[in-house]
């Protein structure tokens, strides 16, 4: 007689069929998971070494910054869910303009995600979502101990060069006659804090849906070594409070106080989010209760980011590289009528943010080049660059 057969759902199945399928289930998962590690190796690599980093500095020195590491996590979520809408839109757009890719019910949803999210990357996602507000953890204790590692000595100097850069002028000056007026500086300042969301949604898009490995691992490393070189290692050489902060951390003459005297006036009609920023910063600055993350301007990390998504942007698509341009001047402007930043604290973000995308380019394209067989699965589709 032939073996004994079981029935499952109406069909006949041999036995062991169950444990078989699950083994070829987990051999799959973990297939997946090493190439999401792989494909991202150099980004976990970067992520260990800031955070032994951080175990040195707080060895060294003690960094009393603290970060809701639970927080970070529902934080993220949020985003995950906003960007999820927002996919399910751009979707249904594409639906609307193309009949063969109809939405009828629940199974296309289905059918769509499963085509646009292969196992791998989601275990990448699930990964570095587990580990950024970890690094963002670290980040904070890093820019919370850089008074205490460097003290706030340069904002004299980099208001003179700022000056002397733009022929004897303020920038503020010269764009309070464009943007002086309450409506304006509203809009700028809710402007100025969309940057948060639209920082992270690009990032969640990239690390689950960049359809190009190599593309999406040079923005991922690029995020990275932004926040680190220029969030942490400039601003730290650079330490400098910027000019919202310029009276109470110099004895000289404030030129920005009559800034800082309209955009008061322009917040006792309609409050301001900068206001309410610049109180938790400070607050935190001078040791008492709040939820701010430390004081820094130069270099800027709003207009490395807003830069970083600028140069993805064009890679993807031309409109996209167009949005995000006119997103990018908007916070640099934003940065300086706010009063966050001097104009040189963008000009050496551009720069360093560029050259960070060119060596971050350098490095994925050696990383997948010496591993062709085992990159290039995650992605949605493989990689044309």
């Amino acid at each position: 007689m032939g073996p004994c057969l079981r029935r499952r759902g109406g069909k006949r199945v041999p036995p062991g069929a169950g444990e078989l399928s699950l083994h070829h289930a987990g051999r799959a998962v973990l297939s997946a998971l090493r190439a999401a590690v792989l494909t991202d190796l150099p980004f976990y690599i970067l992520i260990a070494m800031y955070v032994a980093a951080a175990f040195g500095l707080q060895a060294l020195v003690g960094v009393p910054g603290e970060v809701d590491i639970p927080m970070s996590w529902r934080w993220l979520l949020t985003m995950s869910f906003w960007y999820a809408g927002l996919a399910a839109i751009v979707a249904g757009f594409r639906a609307a303009r193309d009949p063969d890719r109809r939405i009828l019910d629940v199974g296309d949803w289905i059918r769509i995600g499963r085509e646009r999210t292969p196992p791998a990357r989601i275990l990448s996602f699930l990964l570095l979502g587990g580990l950024l507000p970890i690094w963002f953890h670290v980040f904070v204790r890093f820019k919370v101990a850089i008074p205490e590692v460097k003290p706030f000595s340069l904002d004299v100097l980099f208001m003179h060069i700022d000056r002397i850069v733009h022929f004897g002028v303020h920038p503020w000056i010269a764009l309070q006659p464009l943007l002086g007026d309450p409506v304006v500086t509203q809009f700028i300042d809710l402007v100025y804090y969309v940057w948060f969301p639209a920082v992270w949604i690009t990032f969640i898009w990239q690390a689950l849906h960049g359809s190009h490995d190599r593309l999406r691992s040079q923005y991922l490393l690029s995020f990275g070594l932004c926040w680190v070189l220029l969030g942490t290692v400039a601003a730290t050489l650079l330490s400098s409070a910027g000019p919202i902060f310029f009276a109470e951390v110099t004895q000289a003459t404030d030129p920005y106080e009559p800034l800082m005297a309209y955009l008061r006036s322009v917040n006792a009609e309609t409050p301001l989010g900068t206001f309410r920023v610049r109180e938790m910063l400070w607050n935190a600055y001078v040791g008492l209760p709040s939820d701010g993350a430390g004081i820094s301007a130069m270099p800027s990390l709003h207009i490395s980011m807003v830069v970083l998504m600028m140069l993805l942007g064009f890679q993807v698509r031309r409109t996209l590289g167009i949005a995000f341009s006119v997103f990018a001047v908007l916070i640099f402007v934003g940065s300086i009528h706010l009063a966050w930043h001097y104009a040189i604290d963008a000009y050496v973000s551009v720069a360093g943010t560029i050259l960070i995308w060119k060596l971050s380019g350098s490095i994925v394209r050696r990383w997948h080049d010496t591993r062709p067989g085992e990159l290039g699965t995650v992605g949605a589709r493989p990689d044309s660059r």
